[in-house]
């Protein structure tokens, strides 16, 4: 299951918990300061303290001092970089996009389903083959063999006419190339209803009608 967090999520805490970090660095910084300057004032002049305890104490402060200064810079960064993320994918909301795939939902809701297929150069014969869920064909379609994107609609119906089901189908697109038989790539048409960000990956995930959740780079264009 796809981790994901909202918008309004997506800066508070790393800012809160770099701030507590900042202030316990200072009052360590301070009070090591505060020691050493007691210390160097109250020293036996005959038997003065060795200084490289202290340079060596100060530097480490320095370097926790920096590292933590960069964690908090790449942790702003990352919010920043989600949440311009968030705010593009926003704009697929309510878009139709075609992404990879050959599965295609049809319900009360949905009769027919459309896709796209990449036909090259030279293919002849190009043909839409629709299978049930018991992988029996249930309609075949003549498209387009002209090479590039084709895009396709199938009506819901079948070879004898009758509405199909509801349910999940599958499709495939085989065309003749060089003399053999070929399956050629395919896409799906599928609505953007909302986008989120999965946590694991930081990468922008679009929630589909039809083809669940996906990720942005599975689509191939926007309708």
């Amino acid at each position: 299951m796809t981790t994901t967090e909202s918008v309004s999520g997506l800066a508070g805490p790393t800012s809160t918990s770099a701030a507590a970090r900042a202030e316990r660095n200072q009052l360590d910084q301070d009070s090591f300061l505060k020691l050493m300057i007691a210390q160097l004032k109250n020293q036996d002049p005959l038997k003065p303290l060795d200084p490289t305890a202290y340079v060596s104490q100060l530097a480490q402060f320095s370097s926790v001092s920096g590292l933590q200064a960069i964690e908090q810079s790449v942790s702003e960064l990352a919010s920043s970089l989600r949440g311009n993320q968030v705010l593009d994918g926003a704009a697929l909301v309510g878009r139709s996009v075609a992404v990879d795939g050959n599965t295609l939902r049809l319900d009360t809701q949905r009769t027919g389903a459309g896709g796209a297929v990449e036909v090259p150069p030279g293919a002849t014969g190009v043909q839409l083959i629709v299978r049930d869920g018991s992988g029996q064909a249930v309609r075949t379609l003549a498209l387009d063999a002209t090479s590039g994107e084709r895009d396709f609609f199938w009506d819901g119906t079948t070879d004898f006419g009758t509405a199909a089901p509801p349910g999940d189908y599958q499709f495939a697109v085989l065309a003749r190339i060089e003399g053999q038989t070929a399956s050629l790539p395919t896409s799906v048409v599928a609505r953007v209803n909302s986008v989120s960000i999965d946590q694991a990956t930081n990468s922008l995930i679009l929630n589909t009608d039809y083809q669940g959740s996906l990720a942005l780079t599975a689509v191939r264009r926007v309708l």
